[in-house]
């Protein structure tokens, strides 16, 4: 159908203007009735997504410990049927007892890139969409690029790891959280050494930090043996298959896909060094 494919366009140009946590957390929040159905919708209404936790308000305490009880089915809805893993748990809060926090006025959109518009409007051409359904999707791709532009006009940087505008240099507070998180930092160790392996308990954001430690800690290991095999060339077998596990991270491939061309992502040093030692 037209739509899943601009449902797919849209979620890969969020993904690479680091805009799709967003749209998740928003998702997230719009299938809650979905997740837990008409019935129990009607006095539990999802507000938000923080740090993956889905707060739900409900009437009374009661309602509430008795759907902390159903927590698991409903977060088995969610990474089950709807593949959404940004939602980790789930919190049911009776009222509100505090006003919610204002919410950050929304900046007035920037500049969009052109040479990005660009490109999304001739994806869209190619799907050959109504005119309707593309008008429309116009418009949400030019509003998040719009919001990404006037982000980085006010001088804010970009997440190396998921390209969403983050106020500090470095990585976004999400990205950060995710990488001391045990989880990611089990994963980043099989990657290491299993590169290309599934990880079916991240989500998208999760197993890219996962990926970017496990590429942090082989460059490590690759800088470390580069001397030693100049003076031990007994140690290029560790050599190799480190700079190949680093290939195949960077190829996005499992170990046994690594081909010759791969190996030209590798940093030149590396190259000469495998290459002088045949």
């Amino acid at each position: 159908m037209p739509e899943r494919h601009v449902s797919e366009l849209l979620g890969e140009f969020f993904r690479r203007s680091g805009m799709k946590r967003a749209v998740r957390r928003a998702e997230a929040v719009l299938l809650w009735p979905q997740v837990a159905g008409p019935e129990v919708a009607r006095f539990a209404e999802a507000r938000v997504v923080r740090d993956g936790v889905l707060y739900v308000d409900v009437a009374d305490s009661e309602t509430a410990m008795h759907l902390s009880l159903q927590r698991q089915r409903f977060l088995d809805v969610y990474h089950g049927r709807f593949e959404v893993r940004e939602v980790r748990d789930i919190r049911f809060r009776v009222g509100r007892p505090t006003p919610p926090p204002e919410p950050e006025p929304t900046p007035e959109p920037g500049r969009p890139d052109p040479a990005a518009l660009a490109e999304l409007a001739r994806a869209l051409g190619e799907l050959e969409l109504p005119e309707e359904v593309a008008g429309a999707a116009m418009r949400a791709g030019r509003a998040m690029l719009g919001y990404r532009a006037r982000r980085l006009e006010e001088g804010w940087s970009v997440c190396p790891t998921c390209g969403a505008p983050t106020p500090e240099a470095g990585a976004c507070d999400a990205c950060r959280r995710y990488a001391r998180e045990g989880r990611v930092l089990a994963a980043a160790r099989e990657l290491a050494i299993r590169p290309g392996m599934a990880t079916p308990a991240l989500s998208e954001d999760e197993r890219a930090v996962a990926g970017q430690i496990a590429a942090r800690s082989l460059d490590a290991t690759l800088s470390e043996l580069l001397p030693q095999v100049l003076g031990d060339p007994g140690l290029k077998p560790l050599l190799e298959r480190a700079a190949r596990c680093r290939a195949a991270l960077a190829a996005g491939k499992r170990l046994d896909e690594v081909e010759e061309a791969d190996l030209e992502l590798l940093p030149a040093r590396i190259r000469r060094v495998l290459g002088a030692l045949g």
